[in-house]
């Protein structure tokens, strides 16, 4: 009885589903920091397969984290630093279970995690006009946006990957996933996946035969802004009903705290936390002032100093 090898399985499912050949072709150089983690016993495999040019860090599978593992532009030094001294086209960054996946840039600067879905969603639905996407609540405007200019439907659903995947399930999508980085692509497979959205984001920009600065100028801006409060005391349906009462023209959604949607594109989302007794707002809008007038108008709904 042959041992099933689950890498080259998963892999070989990767490459039935991209272009290859478009990927070969453009010899990509690309650093990938693997923290040491899951990322170490896929990624040499599915790059070799892909033609690409592996310049790893931290690539020993011995679960020994060399920064703090969460994938956030503040834990990133190493493979910004490597990304710029090796001259590489440009680095992916895992986290330690390899669902999450950070992207930097051709000049090393670490990229918002929002852009690894956003530019997975883009490629897939320049090819699948028409399908439907899910993300969460608090997941970047410009994904709705390149739904919308493909003439295709975004829909919401709580935070939560298990979430996620139901409304995937549930509308048939043929993409989503969460701003943290996380990309679910049900054709290979129904959770989060660092490899199949780094391969997905290499065939856009083979396909494309642009650098990330430059795809990523083709998507829609927004700027993003994150922030966390102390419930302790505090009646969250009085919280929602202040703010509601305050931003009228909004539209409203109630199916995980509360989200406010504006008719520019910007949001507003406050939800708690499920593990600490805080409560957190997220929002964008499509340029800094906006967002912090959004925040501070909240703030000051609410009596938050």
């Amino acid at each position: 009885m042959s041992i099933p090898n689950f890498t080259k399985e998963h892999a070989d499912q990767i490459l039935a589903h991209v272009n290859v050949k478009m990927i070969r072709d453009r010899k990509f150089r690309v650093a990938v920091d693997m923290i040491n983690a899951s990322a170490c016993v896929m990624d040499p495999y599915l790059f070799e397969q892909l033609g690409v040019k592996l310049i790893p860090l931290n690539n020993i599978p011995n679960g020994k984290f060399t920064h703090k593992p969460e994938p956030l532009k503040e834990n990133l030094t190493d493979i910004s630093n490597l990304v710029k001294e090796s001259k590489a086209d440009l680095g992916f960054a895992h986290d330690p279970d390899a669902d999450r996946l950070l992207v930097i840039n051709e000049k090393g600067e670490v990229i918002l995690e929002e852009y690894s879905l956003a530019l997975a969603i883009e490629n897939v639905l320049s090819k699948n006009q028409g399908r439907t996407i899910v993300i969460n609540l608090s997941t970047s405007q410009m994904d709705a946006d390149i739904a919308k200019k493909y003439g295709s439907e975004c829909f919401r659903t709580k935070v939560g990957e298990g979430n996620v995947v139901n409304g995937i399930l549930s509308h048939n999508a043929i993409i989503g996933g969460e701003g943290n980085g996380g990309i679910i692509y049900p054709t290979i497979n129904t959770v989060r996946d660092s490899f199949t959205g780094l391969s997905l984001i290499l065939e856009l920009l083979a396909e494309r035969n642009q650098t990330v600065s430059e795809c990523v100028a083709t998507l829609p801006k927004y700027f993003m802004k994150k922030d966390k409060w102390s419930v302790v005391g505090k009646n969250l349906n009085d919280i929602y009903l202040k703010l509601k009462s305050n931003f009228k023209d909004a539209e409203t959604d109630e199916q995980d705290g509360l989200r406010l949607q504006f008719s520019d594109g910007s949001w507003l989302h406050l939800r708690p936390s499920n593990t600490e007794p805080i409560i957190r707002l997220f929002g964008e809008a499509k340029d800094e002032k906006s967002i912090e007038t959004l925040f501070n108008e909240a703030k000051l709904t609410l009596g938050i100093k």
